[in-house]
């Protein structure tokens, strides 16, 4: 059974954004709408084909989409800072 770590994601300017659930090892890519713990920028109710922002500077976080069936956030690497497992 794989385990599973809470991380946090921080937008390049210092702004909390959310906490997440992640498993596995290697960089955060995308994240999982139902795998959001503490979801800081309203994430969850977003549709898909939405492209929230950094409510701070303004950065487009990623875009909303379907991965694998399930609705994600797929992150624009240039806007989150790095987070490796």
């Amino acid at each position: 059974m794989a385990t599973s770590k809470t991380v946090k994601v921080e937008c390049q300017c210092g702004c909390a954004l959310l906490e997440y659930s992640k498993s596995g090892k290697g960089r955060l890519i995308k994240c999982y709408l139902a795998n959001i713990r503490s979801d800081q920028v309203g994430l969850i109710d977003l549709p898909i084909g939405a492209r929230p922002l950094c409510p701070d500077c303004g950065k487009r976080l990623g875009d909303i989409r379907m991965v694998h069936g399930k609705p994600a956030l797929k992150l624009n690497q240039g806007a989150i800072k790095k987070i490796r497992l």
